[in-house]
């Protein structure tokens, strides 16, 4: 009887571990999402700029934060079963010289969206979301779905 006991406690125990293991990971929305991967560097602030929804499972973020304070990074945040997770992150710290007032820097064909550039004097189009990321008046960063 008492080594039953002595199991059944310590199956709770391990049970409750693994349930907080998954809570850790574990994202209500995309903005959460980026938390998990700030682990490592708890002690810098996400700042958020802007994002583009693509779908209802796929939402690209604008963010600066998680390495230092100064680049600025584009989140590819999915959902999947009823979580968002973080899957790529790229950084984004200007368009190259010479190629142009827009620069398509990343196309995804397998979920549909292009990321790039645009100089802050060209007129934005209608197709996509322009984010505008503080101390940075020379770009701005365009996202918008594949045609």
């Amino acid at each position: 009887m008492k080594s039953n006991v002595i199991l059944a406690i310590l199956s709770l125990f391990f049970l409750l571990v693994g349930c907080d293991e998954i809570n850790i990971d574990a994202a209500n929305s995309p903005e959460d999402a980026l938390k998990t991967i700030e682990i490592g560097n708890k002690e810098r602030e996400i700042i958020v700029y802007g994002s583009h929804q693509v779908n209802e499972a796929l939402v690209l973020i604008v963010f600066r934060g998680v390495m230092n304070d100064k680049d600025i990074w584009v989140a590819d945040v999915r959902k999947a079963n009823g979580q968002w997770r973080a899957e790529e992150v790229v950084q984004m710290n200007g368009p190259f010289e010479g190629k142009g007032d827009i620069q398509t820097i990343i196309t995804n064909e397998e979920y549909g969206y292009e990321i790039g550039y645009i100089d802050s004097d060209v007129p934005a189009t209608n197709k996509g979301s322009v984010i505008e990321v503080d101390g940075v008046e020379e770009w701005k960063i365009w996202i918008k779905e594949s045609s």
